[in-house]
C-alpha cells in the first residue's frame, strides 16, 4: 500500500472520531507497508516499532485496540499465533498448512444469504463473520503427489 492509502485511512478513523496515538499510526503504517499479514513478533522487530522504541506492552494493547475497532483483523495459526492486517474490505482467507501461504478470496455473496437463512431460522443477529480455509496451497499439494 502507497502512503497516499494510508493517509486516507488515518484520515476516515479520525473523522470518524476514533483516538490514534503515535504508537498506533507506527503499528498501522508497518502493517500497510507490509506484503502480508505479520506476526507480533514480527511488528515488534520492525524498525519503525524500534526507531520510536515502542514496547511489547504498547504494541499488544495497540494490536487489541485495532482489532476491536475493527480497524485490523487477526488471523489465527496453529496454536495461539496471530497474523495481523489491515482491514481494508472484507475478505476471507486461504492458508496452507505446510508453507504457511496465506491468500485472499472473497466468498461472501454465498455467505450472505446463509447469513440470512440463520438469521431466518434461529433469530440471531450476526454482526459479522470470520472465514478461513487451512490446507495445501497448489504448490504444497502438487508436491504431496
Amino acid at each position: 500500500m502507497i502512503n497516499k492509502d494510508l493517509d486516507k485511512l488515518l484520515l476516515a478513523l479520525r473523522e470518524q472520531g476514533c483516538r490514534l496515538s503515535g504508537g498506533r499510526e507506527i503499528l498501522l503504517s508497518v502493517l500497510a507497508a507490509a506484503k502480508g499479514p505479520l506476526s507480533a513478533a514480527e511488528i515488534l522487530i520492525s524498525p519503525a516499532v524500534k526507531r520510536a522504541n515502542i514496547n511489547r506492552a504498547t504494541v499488544y494493547r495497540a494490536l487489541s485496540f485495532l482489532e476491536k475497532e475493527n480497524i485490523i483483523e487477526s488471523l489465527r495459526l496453529d496454536g495461539d499465533e496471530r497474523l495481523y492486517h489491515l482491514n481494508f474490505h472484507h475478505h476471507h482467507h486461504l492458508l496452507c498448512t505446510a508453507c504457511k501461504k496465506i491468500e485472499a478470496v472473497h466468498v461472501c455473496g454465498l455467505l450472505g444469504r446463509e447469513e440470512k437463512k440463520i438469521a431466518a431460522d434461529t433469530g440471531f443477529k450476526v454482526q459479522r463473520h470470520v472465514l478461513e480455509f487451512y490446507g495445501l496451497c497448489k504448490n504444497c499439494a502438487a508436491k504431496k503427489k
